[in-house]
């Protein structure tokens, strides 16, 4: 659902931006509590996969963050919105260091948390999409 301003704009309800604001902190908990709680070497975070050749925890938990941060960054900054999920940086030190790790899935998470204290003036704006990879 979403309402209809007397200028006819549609801006989503208060309740389904925090919904989704639950979601996507509960999912970055749940890699800060991996990380916190079952990975206790740095090493664990660059361990090849058996079954995804190429693929580590580190990359998992980065390309994870990656889409939140760039929306993130996307919808706190100025027009026109553009949302480009091409340009997202790898072998990044939260790949590879579980301290680096913590600290990039806090700071997500407290950004995301910001935008329920202090959403933005408008939710329901246009927003372009690249994402080829």
């Amino acid at each position: 659902m979403s309402e209809t301003t007397e200028s006819g704009d549609h801006n989503p309800e208060p309740t389904q931006l925090i919904q989704l604001l639950f979601v996507s902190t509960t999912v970055l908990q749940q890699a800060l509590d991996l990380v916190n709680n079952v990975l206790t070497q740095d090493n664990q975070l660059t361990a090849q996969s058996k079954y995804l050749p190429g693929s580590t925890i580190g990359k998992h938990l980065r390309h994870a963050r990656d889409h939140f941060i760039l929306l993130l960054d996307c919808v706190t900054g100025a027009e026109p919105y553009v949302l480009s999920y091409d340009i997202r940086s790898r072998n990044t030190p939260m790949e590879s260091n579980l301290f680096e790790a913590r600290q990039a899935l806090t700071n997500a998470i407290s950004r995301l948390k910001e935008i329920e204290i202090s959403p933005p003036t408008e939710l329901d704006q246009t927003m372009t999409l690249n994402a080829v990879t």
